[in-house]
């Protein structure tokens, strides 16, 4: 088995074709004088007149789809700096003029893959940039692989912090609703940490919205709750207050708002 890292981008700063080739259940390439030259049909480096219009890093990358890639070979999707999919090769190389990008250009020259639906993106560089397709050592695919387990590990911990907050919020909410009510009812609707205001800034759809947020965590065995328990916060200062649990108290929160903006609340 051979792995592989391969970009989709149409020129230099255009189309990412990633997501239609997930579509489809394919891997694609393609280089003008090769636009309607089925390569199954010749040996590699013919035809001579075609290959010799080609620069050296595309002749690779042609080459690899054409006659290199096997059923059984994975594949990693190149954007930029970052990982974006991963996939399996099905079957051998073939070729269909009939998938186009945004351009009207075909991409005729593909093999089928089964890529994965729940890939984490990462950043990762692994050199040869330039190259369309490039094939990874073992090194860089074991530094991959230990960068996605990070990721998938990450990923985890914040799906399990969110639903810990989420039901943590919804007693919160069902146990307080009166007093949360009363709480809005003197505000002014504005977040206690950044001062931000969903009506200023949204307008009608925004007008008395703010959430509610407890400042003694539920689990802490609180049996009363005070109005001066609640604070009301945006979504990103309440997204940031779960960041790390028990919640990053209000003034902390202030203060890092005050470190990187102008804004100051009292």
């Amino acid at each position: 088995m051979t792995t592989w890292r391969m970009a989709f981008r149409v020129g230099k700063r255009g189309y990412e074709l990633w997501p239609d080739c997930f579509r489809l259940g394919i891997a694609a390439i393609s280089y003008a004088p090769f636009d309607t030259i089925d390569l199954s049909q010749y040996p590699p480096g013919e035809p001579k007149e075609l290959w010799g219009q080609l620069q050296s890093t595309q002749k690779a990358s042609l080459r690899r789809v054409a006659y290199e890639m096997q059923a059984g070979d994975v594949i990693f999707v190149k954007q930029g700096p970052k990982i974006v999919g991963k996939g399996v090769i099905k079957g051998p190389y073939y070729f269909d003029a009939q998938f186009r990008d945004p351009n009207k250009d075909p991409w005729p020259h593909q093999v089928p893959v089964e890529w994965a639906s729940d890939f984490p993106e990462v950043t990762r560089l692994l050199g040869a940039e330039q190259l369309t397709v490039k094939k990874l050592s073992s090194e860089h695919v074991q530094q991959l692989e230990a960068t996605i387990v990070q990721a998938n590990d990450f990923n985890r911990q914040q799906e399990a912090i969110e639903g810990e907050v989420y039901k943590a919020e919804a007693i919160f909410r069902s146990r307080n609703r009166a007093l949360i009510q009363a709480k809005k009812a003197n505000s002014d609707y504005r977040c206690e940490v950044c001062a931000f205001s969903f009506e200023q800034t949204y307008g009608a759809i925004g007008r008395e919205y703010i959430i509610a947020h407890h400042l003694k965590p539920i689990a802490s065995g609180v049996a009363k709750t005070t109005l001066d328990d609640i604070a009301l916060l945006c979504a990103n200062c309440h997204a940031m207050a779960h960041t790390k649990n028990p919640p990053i108290p209000i003034e902390e929160l202030r203060t890092f708002v005050g470190r990187h903006t102008n804004v100051h609340v009292s």
